[in-house]
Protein backbone atom coordinates (compact mmCIF):
# COMPACT_ATOMS: atom_id res chain seq x y z
CA UNK A 1 0.00 0.00 0.00
CA UNK A 2 1.33 3.47 -0.89
CA UNK A 3 2.52 5.71 1.91
CA UNK A 4 0.58 8.63 0.36
CA UNK A 5 -3.12 7.74 -0.08
CA UNK A 6 -3.93 11.31 -1.22
CA UNK A 7 -1.46 11.06 -4.10
CA UNK A 8 -2.84 7.64 -5.04
CA UNK A 9 -6.33 9.13 -5.23
CA UNK A 10 -5.14 11.92 -7.53
CA UNK A 11 -3.29 9.50 -9.82
CA UNK A 12 -6.47 7.46 -10.16
CA UNK A 13 -8.50 10.58 -10.96
CA UNK A 14 -5.98 11.88 -13.49
CA UNK A 15 -6.06 8.57 -15.30
CA UNK A 16 -9.81 8.84 -15.65
CA UNK A 17 -9.56 12.44 -16.88
CA UNK A 18 -7.02 11.42 -19.49
CA UNK A 19 -9.27 8.60 -20.72
CA UNK A 20 -12.23 10.99 -20.91
CA UNK A 21 -10.23 13.56 -22.91
CA UNK A 22 -8.91 10.89 -25.27
CA UNK A 23 -12.49 10.15 -26.24
CA UNK A 24 -13.06 13.78 -27.26
CA UNK A 25 -10.46 14.07 -29.99
CA UNK A 26 -7.76 12.30 -32.04
CA UNK A 27 -4.77 13.41 -30.05
CA UNK A 28 -1.46 11.65 -30.37
CA UNK A 29 -0.46 12.35 -26.83
CA UNK A 30 -2.41 13.55 -23.84
CA UNK A 31 -0.97 14.34 -20.47
CA UNK A 32 -2.53 15.64 -17.30
CA UNK A 33 -0.83 16.63 -14.12
CA UNK A 34 -1.49 18.32 -10.83
CA UNK A 35 0.92 20.81 -9.36
CA UNK A 36 1.03 21.91 -5.76
CA UNK A 37 1.16 25.54 -4.76
CA UNK A 38 4.89 25.03 -4.38
CA UNK A 39 5.13 24.24 -8.14
CA UNK A 40 5.98 20.61 -7.51
CA UNK A 41 4.20 17.93 -9.53
CA UNK A 42 2.02 15.98 -7.13
CA UNK A 43 0.64 13.46 -9.60
CA UNK A 44 0.56 12.87 -13.36
CA UNK A 45 -0.97 10.57 -15.95
CA UNK A 46 0.02 10.10 -19.58
CA UNK A 47 2.54 12.35 -21.38
CA UNK A 48 2.22 15.62 -19.52
CA UNK A 49 4.19 17.54 -22.23
CA UNK A 50 5.00 20.18 -19.66
CA UNK A 51 8.53 21.58 -19.73
CA UNK A 52 8.48 22.50 -16.06
CA UNK A 53 10.56 25.72 -16.15
CA UNK A 54 8.91 27.21 -19.24
CA UNK A 55 5.34 26.44 -18.23
CA UNK A 56 5.68 27.41 -14.62
CA UNK A 57 7.47 30.64 -15.39
CA UNK A 58 5.02 31.58 -18.13
CA UNK A 59 1.93 30.88 -16.06
CA UNK A 60 2.97 31.82 -12.57
CA UNK A 61 1.34 35.26 -12.79
CA UNK A 62 -2.00 33.84 -13.85
CA UNK A 63 -2.45 31.10 -11.26
CA UNK A 64 -3.90 33.22 -8.48
CA UNK A 65 -6.63 34.64 -10.76
CA UNK A 66 -7.56 31.23 -12.11
CA UNK A 67 -6.90 32.21 -15.70
CA UNK A 68 -5.93 29.84 -18.47
CA UNK A 69 -2.56 30.15 -20.14
CA UNK A 70 -1.50 28.28 -23.24
CA UNK A 71 1.73 27.76 -25.12
CA UNK A 72 4.62 25.41 -24.86
CA UNK A 73 7.59 24.44 -26.92
CA UNK A 74 6.59 20.81 -26.78
CA UNK A 75 2.93 21.23 -27.60
CA UNK A 76 -0.12 22.83 -26.09
CA UNK A 77 -0.47 23.47 -22.37
CA UNK A 78 -3.35 24.72 -20.27
CA UNK A 79 -3.25 25.60 -16.58
CA UNK A 80 -6.38 26.06 -14.51
CA UNK A 81 -6.13 27.08 -10.87
CA UNK A 82 -8.07 24.91 -8.42
CA UNK A 83 -8.89 25.43 -4.74
CA UNK A 84 -5.66 25.11 -2.82
CA UNK A 85 -6.26 23.77 0.69
CA UNK A 86 -4.39 20.55 1.37
CA UNK A 87 -4.60 19.27 -2.21
CA UNK A 88 -2.92 20.32 -5.47
CA UNK A 89 -3.50 23.90 -6.55
CA UNK A 90 -3.16 23.72 -10.38
CA UNK A 91 -4.57 21.41 -13.03
CA UNK A 92 -2.23 21.09 -16.04
CA UNK A 93 -3.24 19.79 -19.45
CA UNK A 94 -0.96 19.02 -22.39
CA UNK A 95 -2.30 17.99 -25.84
CA UNK A 96 -0.47 17.05 -29.03
CA UNK A 97 -1.38 18.19 -31.63
CA UNK A 98 -2.55 21.42 -30.12
CA UNK A 99 -6.19 22.29 -30.82
CA UNK A 100 -7.52 25.78 -31.23
CA UNK A 101 -7.30 27.97 -28.18
CA UNK A 102 -11.06 28.01 -27.33
CA UNK A 103 -11.24 24.23 -27.52
CA UNK A 104 -8.11 23.92 -25.43
CA UNK A 105 -9.60 26.17 -22.79
CA UNK A 106 -12.82 24.19 -22.83
CA UNK A 107 -10.87 20.95 -22.38
CA UNK A 108 -8.81 22.45 -19.59
CA UNK A 109 -11.83 23.66 -17.72
CA UNK A 110 -13.59 20.36 -18.25
CA UNK A 111 -10.55 18.53 -16.93
CA UNK A 112 -10.30 20.83 -13.93
CA UNK A 113 -13.95 20.25 -13.05
CA UNK A 114 -13.63 16.50 -13.46
CA UNK A 115 -10.50 16.47 -11.36
CA UNK A 116 -12.11 18.43 -8.60
CA UNK A 117 -15.22 16.24 -8.45
CA UNK A 118 -13.51 12.90 -8.88
CA UNK A 119 -10.76 13.69 -6.44
CA UNK A 120 -13.20 14.82 -3.79
CA UNK A 121 -15.32 11.70 -4.27
CA UNK A 122 -12.30 9.42 -4.33
CA UNK A 123 -10.88 10.84 -1.14
CA UNK A 124 -14.23 10.67 0.64
CA UNK A 125 -14.77 7.15 -0.61
CA UNK A 126 -11.39 6.01 0.61
CA UNK A 127 -11.86 7.69 3.95
CA UNK A 128 -15.27 6.05 4.30
CA UNK A 129 -13.90 2.64 3.30
CA UNK A 130 -11.12 3.00 5.85
CA UNK A 131 -13.59 3.96 8.57
CA UNK A 132 -15.87 1.04 7.72
CA UNK A 133 -12.93 -1.34 7.68
CA UNK A 134 -11.71 -0.12 11.07
CA UNK A 135 -15.18 -0.35 12.60
CA UNK A 136 -15.69 -3.84 11.20
CA UNK A 137 -12.37 -4.94 12.69
CA UNK A 138 -13.34 -3.46 16.07
CA UNK A 139 -16.82 -5.01 16.07
CA UNK A 140 -15.50 -8.45 15.08
CA UNK A 141 -12.85 -8.40 17.79
CA UNK A 142 -15.06 -7.42 20.71
CA UNK A 143 -16.05 -10.38 22.84
CA UNK A 144 -19.79 -9.63 22.77
CA UNK A 145 -22.02 -10.95 20.03
CA UNK A 146 -23.69 -8.17 18.00
CA UNK A 147 -26.54 -8.42 15.50
CA UNK A 148 -28.72 -5.80 13.83
CA UNK A 149 -32.14 -6.47 12.29
CA UNK A 150 -34.22 -3.97 10.36
CA UNK A 151 -37.85 -2.96 10.82
CA UNK A 152 -39.16 -6.05 9.02
CA UNK A 153 -36.98 -8.55 10.85
CA UNK A 154 -34.24 -8.95 8.24
CA UNK A 155 -30.72 -9.58 9.49
CA UNK A 156 -28.54 -6.64 8.44
CA UNK A 157 -25.36 -7.29 10.41
CA UNK A 158 -23.77 -10.04 12.48
CA UNK A 159 -20.27 -10.01 13.94
CA UNK A 160 -18.02 -13.03 14.33
CA UNK A 161 -18.71 -13.68 18.07
CA UNK A 162 -22.47 -13.63 17.40
CA UNK A 163 -22.08 -16.16 14.58
CA UNK A 164 -20.00 -18.40 16.86
CA UNK A 165 -22.46 -18.25 19.75
CA UNK A 166 -25.52 -18.81 17.54
CA UNK A 167 -23.83 -21.49 15.43
CA UNK A 168 -24.47 -19.84 12.04
CA UNK A 169 -22.43 -18.44 9.13
CA UNK A 170 -22.52 -14.65 9.15
CA UNK A 171 -21.75 -14.17 5.45
CA UNK A 172 -24.57 -16.34 4.16
CA UNK A 173 -27.05 -15.18 6.82
CA UNK A 174 -27.02 -11.43 6.27
CA UNK A 175 -29.98 -10.31 4.19
CA UNK A 176 -32.22 -13.18 5.27
CA UNK A 177 -35.14 -13.00 7.72
CA UNK A 178 -33.67 -13.53 11.18
CA UNK A 179 -36.30 -16.16 11.96
CA UNK A 180 -34.94 -18.29 9.10
CA UNK A 181 -31.32 -17.95 10.22
CA UNK A 182 -31.84 -19.44 13.70
CA UNK A 183 -33.71 -22.53 14.86
CA UNK A 184 -35.26 -21.04 18.01
CA UNK A 185 -37.80 -18.35 18.80
CA UNK A 186 -36.44 -14.92 17.71
CA UNK A 187 -37.49 -13.16 20.89
CA UNK A 188 -36.06 -9.79 19.89
CA UNK A 189 -38.54 -9.41 17.00
CA UNK A 190 -41.25 -8.75 19.59
CA UNK A 191 -39.58 -5.37 20.18
CA UNK A 192 -40.75 -4.31 16.69
CA UNK A 193 -44.29 -4.38 18.07
CA UNK A 194 -43.75 -3.17 21.64
CA UNK A 195 -41.00 -0.63 20.98
CA UNK A 196 -39.50 -1.51 24.37
CA UNK A 197 -36.03 -2.99 24.67
CA UNK A 198 -34.27 -4.51 27.66
CA UNK A 199 -30.84 -4.59 29.27
CA UNK A 200 -28.89 -7.53 30.75
CA UNK A 201 -31.70 -10.05 30.60
CA UNK A 202 -30.85 -13.66 31.30
CA UNK A 203 -31.52 -15.86 28.26
CA UNK A 204 -31.32 -19.61 27.88
CA UNK A 205 -31.30 -21.09 24.37
CA UNK A 206 -31.72 -24.82 23.85
CA UNK A 207 -32.17 -25.97 20.27
CA UNK A 208 -30.75 -28.49 17.84
CA UNK A 209 -27.83 -26.15 17.06
CA UNK A 210 -27.43 -24.05 20.18
CA UNK A 211 -27.23 -24.69 23.91
CA UNK A 212 -26.34 -21.35 25.41
CA UNK A 213 -26.82 -19.39 28.62
CA UNK A 214 -26.51 -15.69 27.81
CA UNK A 215 -26.75 -12.18 29.18
CA UNK A 216 -28.82 -10.41 26.53
CA UNK A 217 -29.46 -6.73 25.70
CA UNK A 218 -31.69 -5.43 22.88
CA UNK A 219 -32.19 -1.74 22.08
CA UNK A 220 -34.58 -0.35 19.40
CA UNK A 221 -33.37 2.47 17.13
CA UNK A 222 -35.94 5.12 16.14
CA UNK A 223 -36.00 7.65 13.29
CA UNK A 224 -36.96 11.30 13.66
CA UNK A 225 -40.64 10.37 13.43
CA UNK A 226 -40.45 7.85 16.28
CA UNK A 227 -40.65 4.79 14.03
CA UNK A 228 -38.43 1.79 14.72
CA UNK A 229 -35.87 1.40 11.96
CA UNK A 230 -33.71 -1.34 13.51
CA UNK A 231 -32.89 -3.31 16.64
CA UNK A 232 -29.36 -3.63 17.99
CA UNK A 233 -28.88 -6.83 19.97
CA UNK A 234 -25.76 -7.60 22.03
CA UNK A 235 -25.11 -10.66 24.15
CA UNK A 236 -22.36 -12.67 25.83
CA UNK A 237 -22.03 -15.95 27.67
CA UNK A 238 -23.25 -16.09 31.24
CA UNK A 239 -19.93 -17.66 32.23
CA UNK A 240 -18.21 -14.30 31.64
CA UNK A 241 -20.63 -12.50 33.93
CA UNK A 242 -20.30 -15.30 36.46
CA UNK A 243 -16.51 -15.16 36.50
CA UNK A 244 -16.57 -11.37 36.84
CA UNK A 245 -19.01 -11.65 39.72
CA UNK A 246 -16.80 -14.16 41.48
CA UNK A 247 -13.68 -12.00 41.05
CA UNK A 248 -15.46 -8.96 42.44
CA UNK A 249 -17.01 -10.90 45.31
CA UNK A 250 -13.61 -12.35 46.22
CA UNK A 251 -14.68 -15.98 45.80
CA UNK A 252 -11.41 -17.50 44.70
CA UNK A 253 -8.97 -19.99 46.13
CA UNK A 254 -5.78 -18.39 47.43
CA UNK A 255 -4.13 -21.28 49.21
CA UNK A 256 -2.19 -24.19 47.78
CA UNK A 257 -0.67 -27.25 49.39
CA UNK A 258 2.70 -25.50 49.52
CA UNK A 259 1.17 -22.81 51.74
CA UNK A 260 0.13 -25.25 54.46
CA UNK A 261 2.65 -25.39 57.31
CA UNK A 262 3.27 -28.76 58.90
CA UNK A 263 6.04 -31.34 59.27
CA UNK A 264 4.45 -33.59 61.87
CA UNK A 265 3.62 -37.16 60.83
CA UNK A 266 -0.11 -36.46 61.25
CA UNK A 267 0.01 -33.44 58.95
CA UNK A 268 2.25 -35.09 56.36
CA UNK A 269 -0.14 -38.03 56.15
CA UNK A 270 -3.10 -35.67 55.79
CA UNK A 271 -1.36 -33.66 53.06
CA UNK A 272 -0.46 -36.79 51.11
CA UNK A 273 -4.07 -37.95 51.22
CA UNK A 274 -5.32 -34.48 50.24
CA UNK A 275 -3.11 -34.43 47.16
CA UNK A 276 -4.57 -37.75 46.02
CA UNK A 277 -8.06 -36.42 46.68
CA UNK A 278 -7.32 -33.36 44.56
CA UNK A 279 -6.64 -35.53 41.52
CA UNK A 280 -10.13 -37.02 41.71
CA UNK A 281 -13.49 -35.58 40.68
CA UNK A 282 -15.51 -37.22 43.46
CA UNK A 283 -17.23 -35.38 46.30
CA UNK A 284 -15.10 -34.74 49.38
CA UNK A 285 -16.09 -34.58 53.05
CA UNK A 286 -13.67 -32.79 55.39
CA UNK A 287 -13.88 -33.55 59.09
CA UNK A 288 -12.13 -31.43 61.67
CA UNK A 289 -12.61 -29.41 64.81
CA UNK A 290 -13.20 -25.69 64.57
CA UNK A 291 -9.99 -23.90 63.63
CA UNK A 292 -8.20 -26.83 62.00
CA UNK A 293 -8.21 -25.19 58.56
CA UNK A 294 -10.99 -26.93 56.65
CA UNK A 295 -11.44 -24.13 54.14
CA UNK A 296 -7.68 -23.83 53.62
CA UNK A 297 -7.58 -27.52 52.69
CA UNK A 298 -10.64 -27.09 50.47
CA UNK A 299 -8.91 -24.28 48.57
CA UNK A 300 -5.72 -26.31 48.24
CA UNK A 301 -7.66 -29.30 46.90
CA UNK A 302 -9.36 -27.01 44.36
CA UNK A 303 -6.05 -25.48 43.24
CA UNK A 304 -4.52 -28.94 42.96
CA UNK A 305 -7.31 -30.22 40.72
CA UNK A 306 -8.07 -29.83 37.03
CA UNK A 307 -10.68 -27.25 38.06
CA UNK A 308 -8.07 -24.82 39.35
CA UNK A 309 -8.87 -22.28 36.62
CA UNK A 310 -12.56 -22.38 37.50
CA UNK A 311 -14.36 -20.57 40.33
CA UNK A 312 -14.15 -21.53 43.98
CA UNK A 313 -17.37 -20.60 45.77
CA UNK A 314 -17.43 -20.94 49.57
CA UNK A 315 -20.74 -21.12 51.42
CA UNK A 316 -21.07 -21.16 55.19
CA UNK A 317 -24.33 -23.03 55.59
CA UNK A 318 -24.68 -22.04 59.23
CA UNK A 319 -24.51 -18.33 58.41
CA UNK A 320 -27.34 -18.42 55.84
CA UNK A 321 -30.80 -17.43 57.16
CA UNK A 322 -33.21 -20.35 57.28
CA UNK A 323 -35.69 -18.69 54.91
CA UNK A 324 -33.09 -17.77 52.31
CA UNK A 325 -30.78 -20.77 52.20
CA UNK A 326 -32.64 -22.41 49.31
CA UNK A 327 -32.61 -19.28 47.14
CA UNK A 328 -28.94 -18.67 47.96
CA UNK A 329 -27.89 -22.16 46.97
CA UNK A 330 -30.15 -22.78 43.97
CA UNK A 331 -31.20 -19.29 42.79
CA UNK A 332 -34.63 -18.00 41.84
CA UNK A 333 -36.62 -16.69 38.90
CA UNK A 334 -38.10 -13.17 38.61
CA UNK A 335 -41.09 -12.65 40.88
CA UNK A 336 -40.65 -15.97 42.70
CA UNK A 337 -41.29 -14.47 46.12
CA UNK A 338 -41.76 -11.14 47.85
CA UNK A 339 -38.55 -9.16 47.76
CA UNK A 340 -37.03 -11.16 44.91
CA UNK A 341 -34.92 -9.26 42.43
CA UNK A 342 -36.95 -8.44 39.33
CA UNK A 343 -34.36 -10.06 37.06
CA UNK A 344 -33.96 -13.19 39.18
CA UNK A 345 -30.63 -14.42 40.44
CA UNK A 346 -28.42 -17.47 39.95
CA UNK A 347 -27.61 -19.56 43.00
CA UNK A 348 -24.20 -20.47 44.36
CA UNK A 349 -24.20 -23.78 42.49
CA UNK A 350 -24.63 -22.03 39.15
CA UNK A 351 -21.92 -19.52 40.05
CA UNK A 352 -19.57 -22.42 40.79
CA UNK A 353 -20.11 -24.12 37.41
CA UNK A 354 -16.78 -25.25 36.02
CA UNK A 355 -15.19 -25.13 39.45
CA UNK A 356 -15.72 -26.12 43.07
CA UNK A 357 -18.34 -25.28 45.68
CA UNK A 358 -17.33 -25.54 49.33
CA UNK A 359 -20.21 -26.18 51.73
CA UNK A 360 -18.87 -25.43 55.19
CA UNK A 361 -20.83 -26.67 58.22
CA UNK A 362 -22.96 -28.88 56.00
CA UNK A 363 -24.62 -30.31 59.11
CA UNK A 364 -26.63 -27.10 59.53
CA UNK A 365 -28.59 -27.44 56.27
CA UNK A 366 -32.31 -27.99 56.96
CA UNK A 367 -33.81 -31.36 56.04
CA UNK A 368 -36.07 -29.98 53.27
CA UNK A 369 -33.07 -28.34 51.59
CA UNK A 370 -31.07 -31.55 51.97
CA UNK A 371 -33.59 -33.23 49.64
CA UNK A 372 -32.87 -30.71 46.88
CA UNK A 373 -29.14 -30.90 47.51
CA UNK A 374 -29.30 -34.67 47.11
CA UNK A 375 -31.00 -34.26 43.71
CA UNK A 376 -28.29 -31.81 42.62
CA UNK A 377 -25.63 -34.37 43.53
CA UNK A 378 -27.44 -37.19 41.72
CA UNK A 379 -28.62 -35.41 38.56
CA UNK A 380 -26.00 -32.68 38.25
CA UNK A 381 -28.85 -30.27 37.57
CA UNK A 382 -30.18 -27.36 39.56
CA UNK A 383 -33.69 -25.91 39.49
CA UNK A 384 -34.19 -22.34 40.56
CA UNK A 385 -37.13 -21.39 42.74
CA UNK A 386 -40.04 -20.66 40.39
CA UNK A 387 -38.36 -22.24 37.34
CA UNK A 388 -40.04 -24.80 35.10
CA UNK A 389 -36.83 -26.39 33.83
CA UNK A 390 -33.53 -27.48 35.31
CA UNK A 391 -30.11 -26.29 34.26
CA UNK A 392 -27.07 -28.50 33.90
CA UNK A 393 -24.15 -27.73 36.18
CA UNK A 394 -20.57 -28.97 36.31
CA UNK A 395 -19.50 -28.60 39.92
CA UNK A 396 -17.32 -30.50 42.35
CA UNK A 397 -18.61 -30.47 45.91
CA UNK A 398 -16.39 -30.26 48.96
CA UNK A 399 -18.33 -30.35 52.23
CA UNK A 400 -17.01 -29.81 55.73
CA UNK A 401 -18.28 -30.43 59.23
CA UNK A 402 -17.02 -30.30 62.79
CA UNK A 403 -19.81 -32.62 63.89
CA UNK A 404 -20.17 -36.35 63.34
CA UNK A 405 -22.71 -36.65 60.55
CA UNK A 406 -23.41 -40.30 61.33
CA UNK A 407 -24.62 -39.27 64.77
CA UNK A 408 -26.92 -36.78 63.10
CA UNK A 409 -28.14 -39.48 60.73
CA UNK A 410 -29.05 -41.67 63.71
CA UNK A 411 -30.88 -38.72 65.27
CA UNK A 412 -32.73 -38.19 61.95
CA UNK A 413 -31.32 -34.70 61.59
CA UNK A 414 -29.28 -35.54 58.50
CA UNK A 415 -30.33 -37.65 55.53
CA UNK A 416 -28.50 -40.93 55.24
CA UNK A 417 -28.58 -40.95 51.41
CA UNK A 418 -27.08 -37.45 51.33
CA UNK A 419 -24.37 -38.52 53.78
CA UNK A 420 -23.22 -41.33 51.51
CA UNK A 421 -23.32 -39.03 48.48
CA UNK A 422 -21.02 -36.59 50.24
CA UNK A 423 -18.76 -39.06 52.00
CA UNK A 424 -17.11 -40.49 48.88
CA UNK A 425 -13.65 -39.20 49.77
CA UNK A 426 -13.14 -38.42 53.44
CA UNK A 427 -10.32 -36.34 54.88
CA UNK A 428 -9.84 -36.02 58.65
CA UNK A 429 -7.86 -32.96 59.68
CA UNK A 430 -5.78 -33.44 62.84
CA UNK A 431 -6.31 -31.00 65.72
CA UNK A 432 -3.34 -28.94 66.85
CA UNK A 433 -2.87 -31.02 70.03
CA UNK A 434 -2.03 -33.99 67.76
CA UNK A 435 0.61 -32.08 65.84
CA UNK A 436 2.58 -30.35 68.59
CA UNK A 437 5.74 -30.64 66.45
CA UNK A 438 4.27 -27.96 64.17
CA UNK A 439 3.62 -25.36 66.86
CA UNK A 440 7.08 -23.78 66.64
CA UNK A 441 6.85 -23.45 62.84
CA UNK A 442 3.34 -22.05 63.04
CA UNK A 443 4.10 -19.57 65.82
CA UNK A 444 7.31 -18.26 64.28
CA UNK A 445 5.60 -17.83 60.90
CA UNK A 446 2.72 -15.93 62.49
CA UNK A 447 5.08 -13.64 64.43
CA UNK A 448 7.13 -12.86 61.33
CA UNK A 449 4.04 -12.15 59.22
CA UNK A 450 2.43 -9.86 61.80
CA UNK A 451 5.63 -7.89 62.31
CA UNK A 452 5.85 -7.27 58.57
CA UNK A 453 2.22 -6.26 58.34
CA UNK A 454 2.45 -3.85 61.24
CA UNK A 455 5.92 -2.49 60.36
CA UNK A 456 7.22 -3.57 63.74
CA UNK A 457 10.81 -4.68 64.44
CA UNK A 458 11.25 -8.41 64.63
CA UNK A 459 9.94 -10.20 67.70
CA UNK A 460 11.20 -13.57 68.92
CA UNK A 461 9.66 -16.10 71.28
CA UNK A 462 11.78 -17.18 74.22
CA UNK A 463 12.11 -20.84 75.14
CA UNK A 464 9.67 -20.53 78.05
CA UNK A 465 7.02 -18.91 75.83
CA UNK A 466 7.48 -21.67 73.27
CA UNK A 467 7.20 -24.30 76.01
CA UNK A 468 3.90 -22.73 77.07
CA UNK A 469 2.59 -23.07 73.53
CA UNK A 470 3.66 -26.71 73.29
CA UNK A 471 2.13 -27.70 76.62
CA UNK A 472 -1.33 -26.23 75.98
CA UNK A 473 -4.16 -28.41 74.60
CA UNK A 474 -5.51 -25.78 72.13
CA UNK A 475 -9.26 -26.37 72.05
CA UNK A 476 -9.53 -23.66 69.38
CA UNK A 477 -6.70 -25.22 67.35
CA UNK A 478 -4.62 -23.12 64.95
CA UNK A 479 -7.15 -20.30 64.94
CA UNK A 480 -6.73 -19.91 68.70
CA UNK A 481 -2.95 -20.03 68.35
CA UNK A 482 -3.07 -17.28 65.76
CA UNK A 483 -5.29 -15.22 68.02
CA UNK A 484 -2.94 -15.60 70.98
CA UNK A 485 0.14 -14.69 68.91
CA UNK A 486 -1.61 -11.62 67.54
CA UNK A 487 -2.57 -10.62 71.08
CA UNK A 488 1.01 -10.97 72.22
CA UNK A 489 2.42 -8.89 69.35
CA UNK A 490 -0.18 -6.21 70.09
CA UNK A 491 0.19 -5.97 73.88
CA UNK A 492 3.77 -7.03 74.69
CA UNK A 493 6.16 -4.25 73.71
CA UNK A 494 9.42 -6.17 74.22
CA UNK A 495 11.41 -7.51 71.28
CA UNK A 496 11.52 -10.89 73.03
CA UNK A 497 8.37 -12.45 74.42
CA UNK A 498 9.64 -14.30 77.47
CA UNK A 499 6.28 -15.74 78.51
CA UNK A 500 2.56 -15.38 77.90
CA UNK A 501 0.29 -14.61 80.86
CA UNK A 502 -1.29 -17.78 82.20
CA UNK A 503 -4.82 -16.40 81.96
CA UNK A 504 -4.40 -16.17 78.17
CA UNK A 505 -4.60 -19.96 78.00
CA UNK A 506 -8.01 -20.44 79.57
CA UNK A 507 -9.84 -20.64 76.23
CA UNK A 508 -11.45 -17.24 76.50
CA UNK A 509 -11.65 -14.80 73.61
CA UNK A 510 -8.20 -13.26 73.21
CA UNK A 511 -9.00 -9.61 72.70
CA UNK A 512 -12.53 -9.30 74.01
CA UNK A 513 -11.51 -10.93 77.29
CA UNK A 514 -8.98 -8.22 78.03
CA UNK A 515 -11.73 -5.61 77.98
CA UNK A 516 -12.84 -4.21 81.33
CA UNK A 517 -15.94 -5.40 83.07
CA UNK A 518 -19.15 -3.81 81.86
CA UNK A 519 -19.86 -0.59 83.65
CA UNK A 520 -22.24 2.34 83.44
CA UNK A 521 -19.84 4.25 81.17
CA UNK A 522 -19.77 1.55 78.48
CA UNK A 523 -22.00 1.76 75.42
CA UNK A 524 -24.51 -0.93 74.59
CA UNK A 525 -22.41 -1.98 71.56
CA UNK A 526 -19.29 -2.33 73.73
CA UNK A 527 -21.13 -4.52 76.22
CA UNK A 528 -22.58 -6.65 73.41
CA UNK A 529 -19.18 -7.05 71.79
CA UNK A 530 -17.61 -8.10 75.06
CA UNK A 531 -20.40 -10.59 75.77
CA UNK A 532 -20.14 -12.17 72.33
CA UNK A 533 -16.37 -12.39 72.50
CA UNK A 534 -16.45 -14.06 75.90
CA UNK A 535 -19.18 -16.50 74.91
CA UNK A 536 -17.33 -17.60 71.78
CA UNK A 537 -14.09 -18.01 73.70
CA UNK A 538 -15.76 -19.84 76.56
CA UNK A 539 -17.26 -22.33 74.07
CA UNK A 540 -13.83 -23.01 72.54
CA UNK A 541 -14.80 -21.09 69.40
CA UNK A 542 -17.78 -23.38 68.73
CA UNK A 543 -20.28 -20.94 67.24
CA UNK A 544 -23.26 -23.28 67.66
CA UNK A 545 -22.67 -23.60 71.40
CA UNK A 546 -21.98 -19.88 71.75
CA UNK A 547 -25.26 -19.06 70.00
CA UNK A 548 -27.14 -21.29 72.47
CA UNK A 549 -25.39 -19.64 75.42
CA UNK A 550 -26.32 -16.19 74.13
CA UNK A 551 -29.87 -17.25 73.23
CA UNK A 552 -29.63 -16.14 69.59
CA UNK A 553 -29.55 -17.95 66.26
CA UNK A 554 -26.32 -18.94 64.55
CA UNK A 555 -26.84 -16.55 61.57
CA UNK A 556 -27.46 -13.68 64.00
CA UNK A 557 -24.30 -14.54 65.92
CA UNK A 558 -22.25 -14.65 62.69
CA UNK A 559 -23.66 -11.27 61.70
CA UNK A 560 -22.74 -9.79 65.08
CA UNK A 561 -19.25 -11.31 65.01
CA UNK A 562 -18.68 -9.81 61.56
CA UNK A 563 -20.01 -6.45 62.75
CA UNK A 564 -17.64 -6.33 65.72
CA UNK A 565 -14.63 -7.76 63.89
CA UNK A 566 -14.63 -11.00 65.88
CA UNK A 567 -14.55 -13.37 62.92
CA UNK A 568 -11.11 -14.98 62.51
CA UNK A 569 -9.40 -13.44 59.50
CA UNK A 570 -7.02 -15.34 57.25
CA UNK A 571 -3.85 -13.31 57.10
CA UNK A 572 -1.18 -14.36 54.65
CA UNK A 573 0.30 -17.80 55.07
CA UNK A 574 -2.21 -20.22 56.61
CA UNK A 575 -1.71 -23.23 58.76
Amino acid sequence: MSADPVRDAWVEVLGRVRDALAALGPFARIGVALLGSDAVVRAAAGDALLPDRLVLEGCAADLGAGRVAAGSEAGACALVAMPAGDGPAVFCLGLDPAPEAPELIRFARLGAALCGQWAALALKSRAFEKMVSEQAAIINHISDGLIVIDDVGTLRFMNAPAARILGVDAGSSIGKPFSEVIDFDPHITAILETGTGYVDRELRIQSSKVNAHLVDTAVPVFDEHGKIVSIVNTFHEMSRARNLSIRIAGDFARYRFADIVGRSPAMETTLATARRVAASESSVLLYGESGTGKEVFAQAIHNGSRRSRGPFVAVNCAALPRDLIESELFGYMPGSFTGAHKAGRPGRFELATGGTIFLDEISEIPLDVQVKLLRVLQERQVTRIGADASADIDVRIIAASNRNLLDLVEDRRFREDLYYRLNVLRLDLPPLRQRLEDIALLAEGMVSRLCRQWNRPGVTLASHAMAQLRSYHWPGNVRQLQNLIERGISLIEADVIEAFPDDWFDGSAPVADTAPEAGPSMSLEAVERMAIGRAVGHCDFNVSQAAKVLGISRPTLYKKMKQYGLLPADRGRPY
